[in-house]
């Protein structure tokens, strides 16, 4: 289980709690065909042998069945194991009944051993309770770890905060945190600091969501409806997901939708929806893209480690404090194409800054390594305009802080001087490529023409898109195209 980038709706559908049913298939089949062995003394080859496949591959269909139209998986992160277990007794018994009646349908009920049916009963049971507790145990850690937790600020008035966070908290295991609550009707420029921050006035809850991580916003209450439209407007300008309390919603949500957060009803708002299958798509393609990536990164490295640190001595590889999805802090790393310490001269360029905004860039950079030798001559040059620079962070995109495909991660330095709508770029997970870099990222020179196209890619994002930057920065690397 991992942190959604903007907000992934939750799947209603069967295909809700796959894993759970991948897992009760395996403990039934695995149960089965253990069974069969007891029955038959490990033989396999048998007369019937052909039947009982057929009754394994038809156990299987059951019981996707059976999950189809039953709720049973209802709940099921949340629920003690006592009614863990009455839910495995239900959920077994259902599959074996039906799996009795379609061997009468079929004439083969005399054929199939009573010791395999009767024993399947009591060991499916304990086979699949058991891997449920087992997987629940997995999910459950991963929930209640930090990194995995959607950080939620709660906007409501003093007087129906702690009824808020009751219903909000009302579950033993979830996937969100309360990072902070708003009070925006008050004026004070005091922060109470309690178990969270408690922030009053609109000064201080715009401060507190630019410079702290904040996922999404939930709306407990409000006077005014026109107030709190503008409040919706300021929280999805900067990318954040906002729920919204029942009976309090303005006209014009965007990509709405009505669920659920702890025991509260709310309607959910967000710049983009996207499902948990897909996320979790785009999460398979990173790893399989990451890890192929770090082969060509390791084939790389036997040329370029010796060039740089022939060139310039020092580090290989140059590591840097980025600000990822929705301000949470990572390093990125890269092949070192500058000299030792190139950081701390950047402030004397900023006269040469090519970027109108907040971004760096500079052409004929004197702090490159080989600048010396004329513009665009040196390895560091190379380094850049060949993109190799670029390939350690497929290990950022393994450890989860990157995509393949996203938005270009600020410096700190650039973070911080960041404007409400500018948030809205890291409301996704950052990449490696991404849409402006692909769209003459050296012929851009404003930084809101950036934030334009990071913010179409955020909220236009789908597999196609991604497929296509991928196949355009493949294009762009080989023809050097809007590289410098």
């Amino acid at each position: 289980m991992c942190i959604r980038d903007r907000y992934t709706k939750t799947n209603r559908g069967w295909l809700k709690h796959l894993d759970f049913e991948i897992i009760d298939i395996l403990a039934l089949e695995i149960a089965y065909w253990l069974t069969y062995f007891i029955r038959h003394k490990g033989i396999v080859e048998n007369m019937y042998l052909e039947m009982y496949i057929r009754v394994s591959i038809v156990i299987v269909v059951i019981d996707i069945a059976t999950l189809f139209f039953s709720d049973n998986y209802r709940g099921i992160i949340q629920r003690l194991w006592q009614k863990e277990l009455i839910a495995v007794i239900q959920h077994v018994s259902t599959v074996n009944v039906v799996v009795l009646f379609y061997l009468y349908l079929m004439q083969e009920s005399e054929l199939m051993s009573r010791t395999v049916f009767i024993l399947l009963w009591p060991i499916g049971i304990f086979l699949s309770f058991g891997a449920r507790l087992a997987w629940k145990r997995v999910i459950r850690k991963r929930i209640k770890k930090d990194k995995n937790q959607i950080k939620l600020l709660l906007l409501s008035t003093e007087q129906h905060a702690v009824n808020a966070i009751k219903e909000i908290n009302n579950k033993a295991y979830r996937e969100y945190k309360i990072c902070g609550i708003a009070v925006p009707d008050n004026d004070s420029d005091d922060v109470i600091e309690a178990n969270i921050p408690i922030l009053y006035g609109k000064k201080n809850v715009i401060e507190y969501i630019k410079r702290d991580v904040v996922d999404a916003v939930y709306i407990d209450t409000f006077k005014d409806k026109d107030d709190l439209q503008e409040w919706i407007d300021i929280f999805l300008m900067m990318g954040i997901t906002v729920h919204i309390g029942m009976g309090f919603l303005p006209d014009n949500l965007p990509n709405r939708f009505i669920g659920t957060l702890g025991s509260a009803n709310v309607v959910t708002t967000t710049i983009n929806f996207t499902s948990s299958w897909k996320m979790s798509v785009k999460r398979a393609v990173d790893v399989v893209g990451a890890l192929v990536g770090l082969i060509i990164t390791g084939i790389a490295y036997i040329f370029v480690a010796p060039a740089i640190k022939h060139a310039s001595p020092g580090p290989v590889f140059f590591a840097q404090e980025r600000v990822g999805r929705n301000g949470r802090i990572f390093k990125m790393y890269k092949f070192r194409s500058m000299y030792v310490g190139a950081e701390k001269h950047q402030k004397e360029l900023q006269g040469e800054n090519e970027m109108r905004g907040l971004m760096f860039k500079m052409e004929d950079d004197p702090r490159i390594i080989g600048s010396e030798k004329g513009p665009g001559k040196g390895l560091g040059n190379f380094i850049r305009k060949t993109s190799i620079d670029e390939l350690p962070q497929f290990w950022n995109v393994l450890k989860g802080d990157m995509s393949l495909v996203g938005t270009r991660p600020p410096t700190k330095e650039e973070f911080e001087n960041y404007d409400i709508s500018h948030k809205v770029r890291l409301s996704m997970k950052p990449g490696i490529t991404g849409l402006w870099q692909v769209s003459g990222r050296n012929k851009i020179t404003d930084f809101e023409q950036v934030v334009k196209y990071d913010t179409e890619y955020i909220e236009n994002w789908g597999f196609y898109l991604d497929f296509y930057i991928l196949c355009k920065t493949i294009k762009v690397v080989f023809t050097k195209d809007g590289s410098k």
